[in-house]
């Protein structure tokens, strides 16, 4: 079974635009199956960007709950900000895909250790990387260009 060096967890705010008063359902269909992979992984941001090591396996939170992974490749940080934007995540395109979201029994379920959701990046111990992946249920993966 294939392992990850890191295991980190992405909050995305519902209070941000674009996200406000969107459902999970939505998010994980228009930004991961479709928005994302159309950017070649790419996930511009605005101040904060990711302190991760290549390959590394991103879990996207959302109305607390784990809707969507992909595997990190690198933080492009700018000189000066673009577009309003200090930066881009890049993801493998080819990783991302959404499941059944995980609520907070979930996760420690698989992490016991796990504390709760919150709005700091969060690191995961990656030897459960199996166990996880085991767990997914109605895994689905953006329709290939």
């Amino acid at each position: 079974m294939a392992t990850v060096p890191s295991i980190r967890i992405f909050p995305m705010s519902s209070k941000l635009a674009g996200f406000v008063d969107r459902e999970i359902a939505d998010v994980q269909r228009r930004l991961f199956l479709r928005d994302l992979p159309k950017s070649n992984g790419r996930w511009p941001y605005q101040s904060a960007g990711l302190n991760a090591l290549p390959g590394s396996l991103v879990l996207f939170q959302f109305r607390a709950r784990i809707i969507a992974s992909a595997i990190f490749l690198r933080d492009e940080r700018f000189d000066r900000p673009r577009r309003g934007h200090a930066g881009v995540l890049h993801f493998d395109p080819k990783t991302i895909q959404t499941f059944a979201p995980l609520d907070l029994d979930r996760m420690r379920a698989i992490w016991p250790a796990f504390r709760a959701f919150g709005h700091v990046k969060q690191h995961l111990n990656p030897t459960l990387y199996a166990k996880w992946k085991r767990r997914l249920a109605d895994v689905d993966r953006p329709t290939p260009r």
